[in-house]
């Protein structure tokens, strides 16, 4: 059926019909409320994170005042320890060197030729020797050089000089020669 309305226009009652508007125009609104939303959240979420960290460090500075004697002690103890643990590897190291030297020594002394003395032995590094002597002849110097150098002790054998001297009216052979060990 249809309704036709003979009244006229000014009599006749008015719908009021409600529209919303635009979704284009309330966009920017929409956006920037959203912003401010966000923003207030969070300004309010670091606001109670600094709060909370604020307090986290007042409570470990209380609690680390309280432990300020045990942390001390604990520092104390720490420090005789590495000074205990350092002289403890002094020791360990001078205890691993002592046999060495005499090994050395020993070795050496193997190595030294009748009528062949030796006046200085001297450790110019960790690793290198020099040792100072005197003979009656080259060949002795050569013998002792060979024999060195025939060592599991001693490598790289070299002669600096040999020079003839006297002692006691007697012509004799000074050298110095030098080594690396091998140990």
């Amino acid at each position: 059926m249809i309704r036709i309305n003979l009244l006229p226009r000014e009599e006749r009652q008015v719908r009021r019909s409600f529209a919303l508007p635009k979704l284009g125009t309330l966009m920017p609104a929409l956006v920037l409320l959203l912003v401010a939303v966000l923003f207030t959240a969070f300004s309010v979420i670091q606001t109670l994170q600094v709060g909370r960290l604020k307090a986290d460090i007042a409570r470990a500075a209380e609690e680390a005042e309280k432990l300020r004697p045990q942390i001390q002690t604990i520092q104390e103890l720490t420090q005789k320890r590495e000074e205990l643990r350092r002289r403890l590897n002094v020791i360990s190291t001078l205890d691993k060197n002592r046999l060495m030297r005499v090994k050395l020594v020993d070795e050496l002394a193997r190595c030294v030729p009748e009528h062949l003395w030796l006046g200085n032995y001297e450790e110019l590094t960790p690793d290198k020797v020099s040792i100072d002597g005197v003979t009656f002849s080259n060949l002795l110097v050569a013998d002792l050089m060979s024999r060195l150098e025939a060592s599991p002790l001693f490598a790289n054998v070299d002669l600096l000089f040999a020079e003839k001297g006297t002692i006691d009216q007697r012509t004799v052979v000074k050298f110095k020669v030098t080594a690396n060990l091998t140990l």
